[in-house]
């Protein structure tokens, strides 16, 4: 994928002709995915490229000056694009001033320059100062200049899909209901980096993740998925919380016991797809507890399916 960055002020230049989506597209759910097959099917009239407009950071953190979580990053945002068709990426920095931008404005300064052939958004896309272009404002401005077709809302059991409904399902802990939004299994990305060893000691092994700081955090609790390292996936459980049994100090942990593996992975990144969460985090009478819970923790893990088709 060849990726173009651009500031407001930039000389925003595109060497090919660009059927284009846009949108913030925070999970590339099932709704945005709707877009990039319309973009696939006009590019290919239209002989063009297949490309993504977008904003980074975040449109709605400079909009409340506040950080908010996402359903992946925004590099892996673009590695999705990517698997799903997109060739060209076109990513604005989304500032105070650009916010502050009349939809007329914003249209002649990011979209007016670029060589569009044709331009594809949601029902409900605003765009320009307090989002007061709307899909036919768009319309009307890119009259004589390029197509814009809209693509209407994307229903599963009768209610739109949206970045907004996929996150609380992950924060709720239903990963199924997250993985029927999105449309793949949802996963978290994050580096080994030495813990405590608790898990050794119970005969449970575990690589510890550190994950950025943009990510969502599913619901604490007991999950099974898999593991995905060197390109190779392994069935593994997986623990969300605070280790209440054994743990000396109450902070989140998110570890990770990889089924069949033996290899020293610190400093490493993981990929981990979550399957199913399985049970709560909770505190156990004894070690010993604790121990049979894990064995049976296993087994679920070890019923599951072998994968590898996943979308990194």
């Amino acid at each position: 994928m060849k990726i173009y960055r651009f500031k407001e002020s930039s000389n925003i230049k595109v060497a090919e002709d660009i059927v284009a989506c846009i949108g913030y597209f925070d999970g590339l759910h099932l709704g945005h995915q709707a877009l990039i097959e319309k973009v696939k099917e006009i590019a290919i009239k239209k002989d063009t490229k297949r490309a993504l407009i977008t904003f980074y950071p975040d449109p709605k953190d400079i909009i409340t000056k506040k950080r908010h979580r996402h359903i992946q990053s925004f590099d892996d945002r673009l590695k999705i694009a990517q698997a799903m068709g997109i060739e060209i990426a076109i990513v604005f920095e989304f500032t105070e001033h650009l916010c502050l931008t009349s939809a007329e404005d914003f249209f002649e300064k990011i979209l007016g320059k670029l060589p569009l052939k044709g331009l594809v958004s949601g029902f409900d896309f605003h765009f320009g100062h307090k989002g007061k272009g709307d899909v036919e404002t768009l319309k009307k401005l890119a009259k004589d200049r390029f197509e814009v077709d809209i693509v209407p809302e994307v229903l599963y059991e009768g209610e739109k899909i949206s970045s907004t409904r996929v996150r609380l399902a992950i924060e709720r802990g239903d990963i199924k209901l997250a993985r029927a939004l999105l449309g793949y299994d949802y996963f978290d990305r994050g580096l080994v980096v030495h813990g405590k060893r608790n898990g050794h000691r119970l005969g449970f092994p575990t690589a510890n993740l550190r994950l950025d700081e943009e990510i969502l955090i599913p619901k604490n609790g007991v999950y099974i998925g898999y593991a995905v390292y060197d390109e190779k996936s392994y069935k593994a459980m997986i623990n969300i919380g605070n280790n209440p049994t054994i743990a000396s100090n109450n902070g989140l942990t998110y570890e990770v016991h990889i089924l069949d593996f033996d290899k020293d992975i610190y400093d490493s990144e993981l990929i981990i797809y979550l399957n199913e969460r399985i049970r709560d985090d909770k505190r156990f009478s004894s070690l010993e507890d604790l121990k049979k819970q894990l064995e049976n923790d296993r087994k679920r893990a070890e019923e599951q399916d072998a994968r590898n088709d996943f979308i990194l």
